[in-house]
């Protein structure tokens, strides 16, 4: 990958596991998911007995601005988090406590758990939603019109969960719609009468696309599913089926992530141990497979990753160039994995957009590490990737617990090219200049590009007007540095655009010095008018060759200034208050034939005193 900024952990004594980490919009990230520490990183809570749902702010340097903890005697963690337009947060998470600040839910099963968090972190409310079985809210998304979805999995078939295609312990895939302030606005079953589950979620052009597993072969899912199978589920807003897909062999096939490709295709990815059906390529007894498909769900292709150990895909990003980051966990050292660390590592793949690797990345420690979300900044070229770590040394050396948070920070560095003035391009040495970023990381190479030192008026007049008790900013652009010689009118000498106050017509000089200590100097003129100039022509020849193609009186006056041009006929043809603005010509949009005009030009002096002169004039063609 790119440059890695820093890789850190966070926790406490016991066992720290992130499952999600978003951007956030003052630069930084959040992350979250559940903890069982009672130390550290993590605020103790009296009635943390096993997990609690664990809530991280970090600054764009990794440092911790705050953390929250929620939870009872029970289970809670987070499972994915999305800020919401006030600068708070929408955590998704899980529970069954009914103690300890959690609402009561339905007969003390888990549920889905949702908090509404301040900007700072304050719980502002929670929600619960679920029946009388197993209810687990998966992951989150804000909508176009400020609500969200939840793509969720559910035993049950009562209270918010109803149509459920199954019985007992077997679980359909479900997506619920909440809005801003959580309230329940509907919530759809999908699935057979076996185990589904779904894991992500995209919406394109209104239509939304759900990923996960099915075991079905009946009700919503097609009855060719041959053991776990990749399933993709389309429905449209309103929550009504659109499609039913299934991907992979005869034995277990899931994706637990997708993401929407640059050409509007939706690419999967999670693990396969099948060697047939869609599936080829197989590595070793448990890899990496990654599909895309496009939007009607037809099979464009498939990557089979891993070694002879067992491989999962956990999350996949959408690169600025169409291709696809696909991360996860390895426990293989053979195979696609040259460069195995420890007993499990963060494990990152790059594919072009149509399949084809690009590198392969191991990153962790000896321990075991899992690599659980990944996101981009495309603004930024900012990579963060979030997982667990129990090592204490490669990519992590600050371990805390049994197992840590552990995020790691990337960023393609940018390059920036500026002039630099010289004497000779010739003899000019290349060199880079590498600047940091507020966090002491590099983030800007600076390379020179030598280029002649220029006139400090080049591409710009060298003359103006003024009148007489007026001032004028003098303008330069020079490459390198501007000096101007020492002159009473002028405001300051050592600036790019002194202010000139002359009470006489005045020629000023300036000075562009380079760094390696050549030198152009140049002239500028300011003419002092003691009263309006007009000067009108006779004459002019609009045949677009660049020369006296247009008419009107040259001079300057202070004003009242009006320009009145009639034809033989005593038409109006051109009218203008701004002496810079002249006739080209033209009447109703037709080139006037060569002719004899009349103007009348009005003006006042310095006095205030009005003047009137009138003529004519000949336009040859």
């Amino acid at each position: 990958m790119s440059p890695k900024q820093w890789a850190l952990h966070y926790g406490g004594n016991d066992v720290d596991i992130p499952l999600s980490i978003k951007l956030t919009n003052d630069g930084g990230t959040i992350v979250a998911g559940y903890t069982d520490s009672k130390s550290g990183d993590v605020s103790p809570q009296p009635n943390r007995e096993y997990w609690d749902l664990w809530i991280v702010k970090l600054d764009k340097c990794g440092i911790i601005q705050w953390e929250k903890s929620f939870g009872g005697t029970g289970y809670e963690s987070a499972r994915d988090v999305v800020q919401t337009s006030d600068g708070g947060y929408m955590v998704l998470g899980e529970t069954n406590s009914t103690d300890g600040g959690v609402i009561a839910g339905y007969g003390g099963t888990k549920d889905i758990w949702l908090l509404k968090l301040s900007a700072n972190g304050t719980l502002q409310w929670q929600k619960r939603y679920g029946g009388t079985g197993l209810d687990i809210g998966n992951h989150i998304e804000l909508t176009s019109e400020e609500d969200f979805l939840i793509a969720a999995s559910s035993t049950s078939n009562d209270g918010d969960i109803r149509g459920n295609h199954s019985t007992g312990t077997f679980t359909d895939g479900v997506l619920i719609k909440i809005n801003a302030t959580g309230t329940l606005l509907w919530s759809k079953c999908f699935g057979g009468s076996k185990n589904e589950e779904l894991f992500d979620l995209e919406i394109i052009n209104g239509t939304i696309f759900l990923a996960g597993f099915t075991n079905s072969t009946d009700g919503d899912i097609p009855p060719s599913q041959k053991n776990y199978d990749i399933w993709l589920l389309a429905i449209d807003g309103n929550g009504n089926k659109i499609f039913s897909k299934i991907y992979g062999g005869s034995q277990n096939d899931v994706a637990y992530c997708m993401s929407k490709g640059s050409d509007g295709s939706l690419t999967l990815a999670g693990y396969t141990t099948s060697t047939d059906g869609d599936v080829s390529g197989a590595k070793g007894s448990q890899d990496y497979w990654v599909i895309n498909v496009d939007q009607r769900g037809k099979l464009n292709w498939q990557k089979v990753l891993g070694g002879t150990d067992a491989e999962y895909a956990k999350t996949i990003i959408t690169d600025n160039d169409g291709g696809y980051i696909v991360g996860g966990v390895t426990y293989s050292n053979d195979g696609d994995i040259a460069s195995s660390l420890g007993e499990g590592d963060f494990w990152t793949i790059k594919l072009s957009a149509a399949g084809t690797v690009s590198w392969k990345q191991n990153l962790g420690g000896s321990g075991n590490d899992h690599l659980r979300y990944m996101i981009r900044n495309p603004l930024l070229n900012e990579y963060y990737l979030a997982g667990d770590s129990e090592s204490g040394d490669g990519d992590f050396n600050n371990t805390l617990g049994d197992a840590d948070f552990a995020i790691i920070k990337f960023k393609i560095i940018d390059t920036l090219t500026l002039d630099s003035a010289v004497c000779n391009v010739n003899t000019f040495v290349p060199f880079k200049d590498t600047l940091p970023d507020i966090c002491g990381n590099d983030s800007v190479i600076v390379q020179y590009r030598p280029v002649p030192i220029s006139g400090p008026f080049d591409g710009l007049r060298k003359i103006d007007s003024i009148f007489i008790g007026q001032s004028v900013t003098l303008h330069s652009n020079g490459n390198g540095t501007i000096v101007w010689s020492s002159h009473t009118s002028l405001s300051c000498t050592n600036c790019n655009d002194p202010v000139a106050s002359p009470l006489i017509t005045t020629t000023y000089s300036a000075t562009n010095f380079s760094p390696d200590g050549c030198q152009v100097t140049d002239q500028f003129t300011v003419v002092v008018l003691n009263d309006a100039v007009v000067k009108i022509p006779t004459a002019f020849t609009p045949n677009g060759d660049g020369l006296n193609d247009y008419f009107g009186p040259l001079g300057k006056v202070p004003e009242g200034y009006k320009l009145q041009i009639f034809n033989r006929n005593g038409e109006v043809v051109f009218v203008s208050s701004n002496i810079y603005q002249r006739w080209n010509g033209y009447f109703k949009g037709t080139l006037q034939p060569s002719s004899v005009f009349i103007y009348l030009v009005n003006y006042k002096d310095l006095q205030n005193i009005p003047h009137q002169q009138k003529g004519t004039f000949a336009l040859i063609r």
